[in-house]
């Protein structure tokens, strides 16, 4: 397993996770990302916000490894 951090960049503010998840592989850290991002946007709507240019930053703790997640490419936006 491979321990990921995944740091929330927020209109302009990075709120850093220090205690980050063990994960078996990038697809799964990714997955979790994707699940978070959703989370979030759907908590911003209740407030009758919604920002698509946030992100989170996926770090592999070992390897240095970074990979982004944009909210704007986690759900599909019709009509």
């Amino acid at each position: 397993m491979a321990h990921y951090f995944f740091h929330l960049h927020e209109c302009g503010t990075v709120t850093r996770d220090e205690e980050g998840k063990d994960m078996p592989d990038l697809a799964a850290a990714r997955h979790h990302a994707e699940t978070a991002a959703r989370h979030i946007m759907c908590a911003e709507v209740v407030d009758g916000d919604l920002c698509l240019s946030c992100r989170i930053e996926i770090e592999n703790r070992d390897s240095g490894e970074r990979t982004e997640i944009h909210f704007r490419d986690v759900v599909n936006i019709t009509g």
